[in-house]
C-alpha cells in the first residue's frame, strides 16, 4: 500500500514533537523537583524557627491552651506533618495528641547531636523516608528553656510531580493528535474564512448578533460562511421578537415561553384565568384642558407604572384600551395561584398610584385615581383576529364581567366577584356592596371592595411596590 508524503510528513512532525515534548517536559520536572526540595527545606526551617518564636510567651507563661492553638495553626501548613512543643528536658509539652503531652520526645539524642554539629538554629534532625524533620531552639534571656520540632512531608512536592508528569502526558498526547491532524498543509485562503468563523462565533457568543463575515469564496468555506450570516441574521431576528414580547409579558413569563414554545398553543383553549381591568377615572375630563404630547405623557408614566407591577406578578399586558390597561393572571404560562397574582397586583397597583399622587399634589399636578375591576373564570386565550393581523388575548364571561366591575369601581376602588372574594376572604380585607346591577346579568348582584391585604400579603406587596417605585426612579423614570 502506498503512503502518501502528506501522511509520511505528518508521522515524522508527530515522532518529533511527541520526543520533543517529553525531553522537555521531563527536563522540566527534574527542575521542578530540586527547586521544590530546596524552597521546602528553606521554607522548614524558617517555619521552624518563627514557630520557636511565638511559642516563647504562651511555653514561658505555661498557657496550654496557646501552646495547643498553635499547634493546630502550624499543622494548617501545606507538608507539615508532626509538630510538637518540648521542654528543656525533652518532655512533650504541646502535641496534637494530648495524650503525648508529658512524654519524653523520641529523638532527644539526634536533636543534641544536630545542635552540636549543626551550630546556629534551624538544625536538621532527619532526612529519610520522605519526611525532613527541622529542631529550634525556645531562647528566653540567653537560656534555652525547650525546642519546637517539626516535620515536613515531601507528599505534595511528589502530588506536584504527578500532576506534572501527567500533563506533560496529556499535552504531548494532545500534541501530536493536533500535528497528525493538520500538518497536512492547507492553504491560506482556506484558512482565513476559518479564522473568520472563529471570531464570528465569539462574536455570536457576546451578542453581537449583527456581526457578518465577508463572502468571498465560492466553495464549500464559502457555503458555510454563508450559512453562519443568515444564522446570524435568524439569532437577530429572535432577539428583536424576545425584546418586543418582554413588552407585554414578564421576562419570567417570556424566558419560559421561549425555553419551550410547544407549551404554548397559539390556536385557541379553554384556561382558568384572573382577568384585571384598571382604568383612570375622569381622564376624559382631565385630558380636555392638556396638550396631546402631555396627554400621552401622563398616560406613558402611569401605564409604566402599572406594567412593571402586573411584570413582577407573572401577569401579561393584554391590551392598552384608551386610558385603561387589560392584563391576565395565567395565560400563557399556566400557574395555580393565578387569582393571588392578580389580587396582589391590583392592591400594588392601587399603592403605588397613591404614593404618586401624593407626590403629584405635593407638586401641585393634578392627580389620577385608578378604578380596578378583578374576576376570575374559564376563558377562551389564543389567536384571535384575521389572517391579515392577529393578537393573543382572552375572551369569555370571566373578561366581560371584571370589565363591567371596572365600570363600576369608582376611584381607588379594587371590585371583585362574590365568588373571588370566597376564594380570597381569608388574605383580603374587603367591604360589601350588595344588589349591584352588572350589564348583562339579570338579577343585582353582590360585589366586593377590596380595602386592603393581611396573612402576609400585605407585607409582600407593599416591598414589591417599594422596589418598582425605587428602580424606576434609578433608571431615570419620572412618575
Amino acid at each position: 500500500m502506498k503512503i502518501g508524503i502528506k501522511i509520511k510528513l505528518a508521522l515524522i512532525l508527530s515522532v518529533l514533537l511527541f520526543i520533543t515534548t517529553f525531553s522537555i517536559g521531563f527536563i522540566l520536572i527534574a527542575h521542578q523537583r530540586s527547586s521544590l526540595e530546596a524552597q521546602m527545606r528553606s521554607m522548614a526551617g524558617t517555619i521552624t524557627h518563627e514557630f520557636a518564636s511565638n511559642s516563647k510567651i504562651p511555653f514561658m507563661q505555661k498557657d496550654s491552651l496557646a501552646t495547643n492553638l498553635l499547634i493546630q495553626n502550624i499543622l494548617k501548613y501545606p507538608g507539615i506533618s508532626e509538630a510538637y512543643i518540648l521542654n528543656d528536658n525533652f518532655l512533650i509539652e504541646a502535641h496534637d495528641d494530648a495524650s503525648k503531652a508529658g512524654t519524653e520526645f523520641g529523638g532527644r539524642t539526634l536533636i543534641q547531636a544536630a545542635s552540636a554539629s549543626s551550630g546556629e538554629p534551624p538544625w536538621l534532625v532527619r532526612d529519610s523516608d520522605g519526611v525532613i524533620t527541622f529542631a529550634s531552639p525556645i531562647v528566653f534571656q540567653g537560656t534555652t528553656v525547650g525546642y519546637t520540632v517539626i516535620s515536613f512531608s515531601n507528599k505534595f512536592i511528589q502530588e506536584r510531580v504527578r500532576i506534572a508528569v501527567t500533563r506533560v502526558t496529556v499535552i504531548g498526547i494532545i500534541a501530536v493528535v493536533v500535528v497528525s491532524l493538520l500538518s497536512i498543509p492547507l492553504s491560506s485562503t482556506l484558512l482565513r474564512p476559518i479564522f473568520r468563523l472563529f471570531k464570528g462565533t465569539k462574536e455570536i457568543a457576546l451578542g453581537n448578533f449583527d456581526y457578518r463575515i465577508p463572502e468571498i469564496s465560492k466553495d464549500e468555506i464559502g457555503d458555510l460562511v454563508s450559512s453562519f450570516n443568515r444564522m446570524a441574521s435568524e439569532l437577530k431576528k429572535k432577539e428583536i421578537l424576545k425584546g418586543v414580547f418582554n413588552r407585554y409579558v414578564s421576562s419570567h413569563v417570556a424566558d419560559e415561553i421561549f425555553k419551550d414554545p410547544e407549551s404554548i398553543r397559539l390556536g385557541g383553549e379553554r384556561r382558568d384565568v384572573t382577568v384585571l381591568f384598571a382604568d383612570i377615572r375622569g381622564f376624559t375630563a382631565i385630558s380636555r384642558s392638556m396638550e396631546p404630547e402631555a396627554i400621552v405623557e401622563i398616560l406613558n408614566r402611569y401605564f409604566t407604572l402599572v406594567t412593571e407591577i402586573i411584570f413582577r406578578f407573572e401577569g401579561t399586558i393584554d391590551k392598552f384600551i384608551g386610558d385603561a390597561v387589560m392584563s391576565v393572571f395565567g395565560s400563557p404560562i399556566k400557574t395555580s395561584i393565578h387569582l393571588e397574582q392578580g389580587i396582589k397586583s391590583a392592591v400594588a397597583v392601587k399603592l403605588a398610584i397613591e404614593d404618586i399622587n401624593q407626590v403629584r399634589r405635593m407638586q401641585g399636578l393634578i392627580p389620577l385615581q385608578m378604578g380596578i375591576g378583578i374576576n376570575s373564570g374559564e376563558v377562551i386565550v389564543g389567536n384571535m383576529g384575521s389572517q391579515v393581523r392577529m393578537e393573543y388575548t382572552a375572551v369569555g364571561d370571566a373578561v366581560n364581567i371584571a370589565s363591567r366591575l371596572t365600570d363600576l369601581a369608582k376611584a381607588g376602588d379594587i371590585l371583585v366577584s362574590e365568588a373571588v372574594y370566597k376564594s380570597l376572604k381569608d388574605n383580603i380585607i374587603a367591604e360589601e356592596r350588595p344588589g349591584v346591577s352588572i350589564k348583562g346579568i339579570d338579577k343585582p348582584v353582590t360585589v366586593y371592595n377590596v380595602l386592603g391585604l393581611k396573612g402576609g400579603w400585605d407585607e409582600e406587596v407593599e416591598d414589591i411596590v417599594y422596589r418598582v417605585v425605587t428602580e424606576l426612579e434609578r433608571e431615570g423614570v419620572v412618575l
